[in-house]
């Protein structure tokens, strides 16, 4: 294992510290400190990885989401399916374990505050792939017509995402939700 290997290791091991330690401080009691003790890691060798945890927080958004944007990827590419199981899949995808621990901790609201205030552009970015990704999968479909573009549909399909997170009070509240949703869209798109 050469050194930039170690060092991808070893960021890893502090990433998912620091999604630990956010998920059971919340962001704003969580310390360097914190994630360097729950890292195995000084302070100081965290500082080498990490600036701080606004920089933290940022590379852990864009690990999910390049990890997000793969996975969804692999789901797209698959041999034709069921429409409403590949939206399903697709938007279960999208949350990773995030929505697990949003809707799974009292630090989940400033979680979500967090992200939009810290790593905002990244999860713009993160998400316009994903729905593009949604996007081409759709345009690959015979939509009826009238239904709308397959930009707009998937546009569509992310933004009701975004409304189901801060309507739904528990996560199998909000599974159920995004079962719903998939289940309207697919069938919307495979008559």
């Amino acid at each position: 294992m050469g050194p930039n290997a170690a060092q991808t290791d070893r960021q890893e091991i502090i990433l998912t510290a620091a999604f630990t330690a956010f998920a059971t401080y919340g962001f704003r009691r969580t310390t360097m400190d914190d994630i360097a003790r729950a890292s195995g890691l000084s302070r100081t060798a965290l500082y080498l990885h990490f600036r701080n945890k606004e920089d933290l927080f940022r590379h852990m958004t864009r690990a999910f989401f390049d990890s997000v944007n793969h996975e969804v990827k692999q789901i797209l590419g698959a041999p034709p399916d069921d429409p409403v199981a590949t939206l399903t899949a697709v938007l279960r995808a999208k949350d990773g374990k995030i929505m697990d621990v949003v809707l799974g901790t009292p630090h989940g609201a400033e979680l979500m505050d967090a992200g939009t205030s810290i790593a905002g552009d990244i999860a713009a970015e993160g998400e316009a792939a994903i729905q593009a990704q949604v996007a081409e999968w759709i345009a690959g479909r015979s939509v009826p017509a009238g239904l709308g573009t397959p930009d707009a549909l998937a546009a569509a399909l992310i933004a009701a995402v975004k409304g189901l997170k801060s309507g739904s009070p528990t996560l199998a509240e909000y599974r159920a939700a995004q079962a719903t949703l998939a289940s309207v869209f697919g069938r919307a798109i495979s008559v």
